[in-house]
């Protein structure tokens, strides 16, 4: 009780924006070797500006990020790090705004912002200082501007490589056709090329506004033939003589939808007898929250969970809620920020170092491209909600 009502004073404290607050750094495990940091004997607290919507529509989200950079503050010994937080307002203007009032306040590093339409209008800034966003779309990456999201790619990348180990060697794809989907099929692209003899079979996307999600099932899926019909021609009985497996052209399925179109898709696709218990499902790390039976035995890609465990519990603990599943990663920017102040090598060189760093979301390196790379477990899907792991991460990078 005495925590929640230390952290809740801060928090009072801190309304508005631009209001700051000094953080203390994370201690040495958060990074398991740091030969490779050069460290100096005199040490200088680091500016932070943190950009984040705390007002707007999207407000809960800018408050879970605060709220777990307070709570990375209070978790650290050695005061070497200031944090400013200041409002975008979760639209493009007000970023630009928040950006410009930070920006005279000379930071040093800028955390955030949460969505690409604010990380594309500071990359337009052209940042001379290292930015560290929240968002998932790499496309809005590079140049001084980083990103500690889950990535698209790396999840593809996982995936096929559990795929490939498990003798699965044709993949279909299904999903709309929009940036997720020009992302998910470039990237399998990319991937089945790690895979000796892995081919992309089939790959069936749609309008996103569609309602019609039968027609691209029934791309992929096997015919419909009713056996009990009389007048079956000699192909279709040829055809029912082979169980659904082997009338279908792929041995794995991933699909890329959520929410209620998951759930009608999932549906469709039992009905042309196209079910996990059949083919692998896969899917993108959002299956982790679905509550749909039909894709119990479904698998996916995400970030470890054994430290998330403890981090959720300490935000119940502090704030009565559960925190939002993407809240961790303002954690850990926070985390990495203090690191590298108490280093004294806040700069491209620390940032991108290939060793790589722990976070409460795993083990995570930077790429001088902006993205990043995540040692990645596989998951699957149990009756009553339940998740396990069925791959474990490697413990590091190669």
């Amino acid at each position: 009780m005495m925590k929640k009502i230390i952290i809740l004073s801060v928090i009072l404290s801190l309304s508005g924006c631009g209001q700051v607050i000094t953080l203390l750094p994370s201690n040495r495990d958060f990074v398991e070797r740091t030969e490779t940091i050069p460290q100096t004997p005199h040490m200088t607290k680091t500016k932070t500006a943190m950009l984040l919507p705390l007002s707007g529509h999207t407000a809960v989200v800018g408050e879970n990020f605060q709220n777990a950079a307070l709570m990375a503050g209070l978790e650290r010994t050695t005061e070497t790090t200031e944090v400013s937080f200041y409002d975008t307002q979760g639209t493009p203007t007000g970023v630009l705004q928040a950006y410009e009032d930070a920006i005279r306040q000379n930071p040093d590093v800028i955390l955030g912002p949460v969505f690409a339409s604010e990380v594309q209008v500071i990359q337009e800034q052209k940042p001379d200082i290292p930015v560290i966003s929240f968002t998932s779309d790499a496309t809005v990456l590079g140049d001084n501007v980083y990103s500690l999201a889950l990535l698209i790619p790396q999840q593809v990348q996982r995936i096929v490589r559990y795929a490939c180990m498990n003798g699965q060697r044709r993949f279909a794809l299904i999903g709309p056709q929009d940036k997720t989907g020009s992302i998910v099929v470039q990237s399998f692209e990319r991937a089945v090329q790690e895979c000796p003899g892995m081919q992309l079979t089939h790959i069936s996307l749609y309008e996103p506004q569609t309602n019609n999600l039968t027609a691209p099932v029934s791309r992929i899926a096997p015919p419909l033939i009713d056996a009990r019909r009389k007048d079956l021609t000699d192909e279709e009985k040829e055809i029912l003589r082979h169980p659904t497996a082997e009338r279908l052209s792929f041995d794995a399925l991933f699909i890329f939808e959520n929410g209620v179109k998951l759930d009608q898709l999932v549906s469709i696709l039992y009905y042309y007898d196209v079910t996990p218990q059949i083919v692998p499902f896969y899917g993108l790390a959002t299956l982790r929250h679905t509550q749909n039976d039909q894709l119990i035995g479904a698998y996916f890609a995400d970030v470890p969970q054994y430290r998330l465990d403890v981090f959720r519990q300490k935000y119940k603990d502090a704030f009565g809620k559960e925190p939002l599943p993407i809240a961790a990663f303002g954690y850990d920017a926070v985390s990495l920020v203090s690191f590298l102040s108490q280093q004294n090598a806040l700069n491209e060189y620390a940032l991108t170092d290939q060793i790589g760093f722990h976070g409460m979301n795993g083990r995570f390196r930077l790429n001088e491209n902006g993205t990043n790379e995540r040692l990645l477990e596989i998951f699957q899907i149990q009756p009553r909600n339940h998740i396990i792991t069925v791959d474990n991460a490697l413990t590091g990078f190669e």
